[in-house]
């Protein structure tokens, strides 16, 4: 079981909930969904760079936020083609959150190039298990 996804997962479910709400037909709120983008991409940086606040990873980390940020626009610009976000209909959050999840988690590693044995805990007795993330060159 990759321990850091589904600890990101329990993480990001209500953010992923809010941002997805925050763009369906009738509740559009563009302040939100910034809010929660960010939120979201600060979660990342912040774990993978160990810092011990989101709130710090614009400020010590501005370069890899940004990627993070620019390079998870691929899926928040195109919901409707990336995970069959409705455009006019009432969404199935129940549905649609895990799969927003799964790509998010993919994308915001690969900003970070981070690879997902990198983010995923050895076997046990695994001596060469660091609890460290490390970027890929």
């Amino acid at each position: 079981m990759d321990l850091f996804k589904q600890a990101s997962w329990l993480f990001c479910q209500f953010p992923i909930n809010r941002y997805l709400m925050s763009n369906a037909h009738g509740r559009q709120d563009g302040a939100e969904k910034a809010m929660r983008h960010i939120e979201l991409c600060s979660f990342y940086v912040a774990a993978v760079k160990g810092l011990n606040s989101t709130e710090m990873a614009i400020r010590l980390h501005e370069d890899e936020f940004r990627a993070v940020h620019d390079k998870t626009q691929e899926l928040t610009d195109y919901l409707d083609e990336a995970i069959g976000f409705p455009l006019d209909s009432r969404p199935d959050y129940e549905t649609l959150a895990p799969l927003f999840f799964e790509k998010f988690h993919a994308l915001a590693l690969e900003a970070l190039r981070v690879t997902t044995s990198q983010a995923a805990p050895a076997t046990a007795g695994d001596a060469s298990y660091s609890t460290q993330f490390e970027m890929t060159e």
